[in-house]
């Protein structure tokens, strides 16, 4: 999934209906935030994808797997 449809289908409420109903958990929202903050990361500071990762570990209290998992999930 790409991160347009994924916030196209946040927007509208999709995800949340979802989730209120059981068919997906809060990992999917966890994932999206990662993503758009890391992106955010780079795009305002400059700085590269791995130190991003690094610093998002941090942020998220995520191992770095997890990290490159959410990158993952919503590569374009």
């Amino acid at each position: 999934m790409n991160i347009q449809l994924a916030n196209t289908l946040f927007d509208e409420g999709v995800f949340t209906a979802m989730y209120k109903a059981g068919f997906i958990t809060t990992k999917i929202f966890t994932y999206r935030e990662i993503y758009l903050w890391v992106d955010a990361q780079m795009q305002t500071r400059g700085i590269s994808k791995n130190q991003a990762v690094l610093e998002a570990e941090v942020k998220f209290s995520k191992d770095e797997r997890t990290i490159w998992r959410a990158l993952n999930c919503f590569a374009e």
